[in-house]
Parts: structure tokens; sequence; C-alpha cells
């Protein structure tokens, strides 16, 4: 909106939704009530500027992409919401036209219902809305540069007020934040609709007036539940290639080294349970530094959901010295009598004199039945922790404990 001076003639200029000027309004009178009337349309034009243009022929947008953002934020301050139909496909310049529509456009497609087959009968919102626009892409001095070259404003239906906009499909959406809330929330075992609630209370909004429904929450749930259960089968299937990988390398080291020594358990689907390994190196410092050993079982895999355990020494220039690892599916006490039995076993059937592990009964119950005739020790590292809350003004030096 522009204003012109010619003597004390004042035209007030309105741009029309075809783009050209053509409304023009004249104020006639002497040089105050000029000033006057200047001085409203400096005011009417200011305000003006903050409303969206409306889109109209010609209109020019740097990419297909902003023109449909601009013309969705146009839609939604108009009380409807547009989605994208049609595009045409050049070999020189890819995709040159794009058609944008209201969503009541068009008709809904007569579906046939199979024979004693039950389905919803859903009414379908398509009204044959003529509203529209149709976009061209030219390349002008190198440029790429996308014109309306057709745009209509004209609904055959009812426009939404702001309140009822909001909820049309293509407006409502889950933040990333309220994602992360709805699925903590999903986990805790909260019902749907006491996640909205929660939602709602943590805005501080009233009832409704979230940006998204119920309904919106619930098919989050579930396709994010399908996708992690597509997940799942592509990690159980990447686990299974890597542990014939694993397998494959052992029987590799086998034949390249006949001190090499693997074990490995299969469950009743013929699934890999637990595997473990030890070198020939190892079994050699074994007899020399083998009286003493840390079994360490602190470790678990993140991605197979696996524990790794390694059998530790230390040499007489106070080195570590790894005798062996393995990989154990669960924390049983029968996984871990089976751990201690292939280290016996890699070994040559010789037990250390001491062993260190953690707390863990499972361990501790597989230690006295598996090594009957070795001493059994807690380092106080694994205890302090547990017991330093209620002794804070105690110093404890690292030692160890009978377990």
């Amino acid at each position: 909106m522009t204003s012109l001076s010619s003597k004390n003639i004042w035209i007030k200029r309105q741009q029309c939704p075809c783009g050209d000027w053509k409304c023009f309004v004249a104020y006639e009178g002497d040089n105050e009530e000029a000033a006057t009337v200047a001085s409203e349309l400096a005011k009417a034009k200011a305000a003006s500027a903050e409303a969206m243009v409306v889109p109209y022929v010609g209109m020019v947008f740097k990419s297909d992409d902003d023109a449909f953002e601009y013309y969705s934020n146009f839609a939604r301050k108009n009380g409807f919401s547009v989605r994208k139909e049609r595009s045409r496909l050049s070999p020189q310049l890819g995709i040159y036209k794009r058609d944008f529509v209201c969503y009541r456009s068009g008709f809904a497609p007569v579906r046939k219902k199979p024979s004693g087959e039950h389905h919803r009968d859903r009414k379908s919102v398509r009204c044959g809305c003529d509203a529209k626009m149709y976009l061209s892409k030219e390349v002008v001095e190198g440029i790429s540069q996308w014109f309306v070259v057709q745009f209509s404003n004209v609904h055959n239906h009812e426009l939404l007020e702001d309140d009822q906009v909001r909820l049309l499909p293509a407006y409502r959406k889950i933040h990333e934040a309220d994602q992360e809330r709805i699925l903590l929330l999903s986990k805790a075992g909260f019902p749907i609709h006491r996640i909205v609630k929660v939602l709602e209370l943590e805005k501080g909004i009233q009832g409704g007036q979230l940006p998204f429904l119920e309904r919106d929450v619930r098919n989050f749930i579930q396709n994010r539940k399908k996708v992690v259960q597509e997940n799942d089968a592509l990690l159980n299937e990447k686990r299974e290639n890597d542990i014939m990988e694993l397998l494959e390398a052992c029987k590799a080291s086998k034949e390249a080294d006949e001190g090499f020594s693997y074990d490995y358990t299969v469950d009743e689907n013929d699934k890999l349970e637990h595997i473990a390994w030890s070198y020939g190196n190892s079994v050699s410092a074994y007899t020399m530094f083998g009286d003493v050993v840390h079994f360490d079982m602190s470790y678990r895999s993140i991605t197979y959901g696996m524990l790794f355990g390694a059998w530790f020494g230390i040499d007489s220039n106070g080195r570590m010295i790894i005798f062996g690892c393995v990989l154990l599916q669960d924390e049983a006490p029968r996984s871990f009598a089976w751990a201690l039995q292939s280290f016996v076993q890699f070994m040559r059937g010789r037990s250390p004199q001491t062993i260190l592990t953690d707390l863990d009964p499972g361990l501790r119950d597989a230690v006295r039945g598996e090594l009957p005739n070795t001493k059994h020790v807690t380092c106080i590292w694994n205890i302090s922790p547990k017991i330093c809350r209620f002794i804070p003004e105690r110093n404890l030096q690292p030692k160890c404990m009978l377990a």
C-alpha cells in the first residue's frame, strides 16, 4: 500500500489478488487535510506491511520449497491448508512445474470393497475446491527461479477460524522435544490420555490447546514401535553376521597358532550363546604367573547386550597379562560356570590359587562350584562405593577381602 502526492490530492493504492494496482481512492482538500490523510495512510501502510501479500501471477520464488512454505503460511492465516498435487519432469530442467492445491481439492476415488470384508466408510473432506497455485521454473542468467503462472483463491467451502485451522493434519506437528517426552512417558507405562494431560500441565495450557491431538500421539507411538522392531530385526541380522565372522576368525587363529584355544555353545535355536578364547602365549604366561587371576566381568556390549569378561594377571615386571576372554549371553550362574570350565580347560586343567571377582552372587556361586580349591577374593574397591555413603569419614584403602 503506497500513497502519492499531487498538490492537495492523495491517492490510496490497494493491491488486488491478481497482483495489479487497480483500486484507487482519492482524497482532495487543503494542505492541512492532506497532512492528516497522509498520516492515516502511513499508519495503514505500516499495518499492512505485517500482513502477508496474497500470491499473484508473476510472483517469484527462489525454489519450489520456498513457494510451498509461503503458500502454506498464507493458507494457515486464511483458514485452510494446502498439499502438493502434481509435478512435471524434464531431462534438461529436472522438475520444472509444480501444482499446489487446497487440501479439499479434487474428489476421493471410489474404492471397491472386497466381498466378505468389513471396511470403515470414512467420509472424504475433498469437495472439488478450485483454490490453487501453479508454478513454473525458468532459468534466468543461469539462475533457476520459480514463477507463479496461475493462482486462484476461490473456495467452495467454509474457511476455518484460527482455533480450528490448527487442527488440520498439515499443521498438527509433534516437535522433537515433545517426541522425547512422549516416548519417555510411554516407556514408563503412561496411557495416551495421561501423556496428553502431562504435556498440557507442563506447558501450562488448557486442555485441547496442544498443537496435536491424542490420536496423533497414539499414531506416533505405534509408528515408533514399528521402527524399533525393524531396527531390532536388522540388529539381530548384523549380530548373527558378526558372530559368524568371530567364529571364522577363531578358526583362522587356530590354524595359524596351534596353542590358540576357543570354545562356544549354542542355544535351542542353534544360535551362538557363549564363546571364550585364549592365545598360546597367554597359556605359556599362565604357567608362570597364573597363581592369582582377576576375572573382570564389568563390561557389556551396548549393541549386542552381551557380557564381556577377561582373565587378567600380573607378570614379574608389574605389567598386565590377558589370559583369556569370554562373551556371555547373560549373568546366570550356569553361564559363569561354563566360562570358568572353559578357562580351566584352556589352562590345561590348572586352576588358579586365588581369583579376584566383583560382588556378583551368581559368579560367587559359580566359583564355589567350579573352583572349590581356589581362594575367592573380592576387592574392596567393588565394595567401598556401596558402603562409603554410610561411613564417609573413613578413608578406605584398596584391600582384598575373602568372599
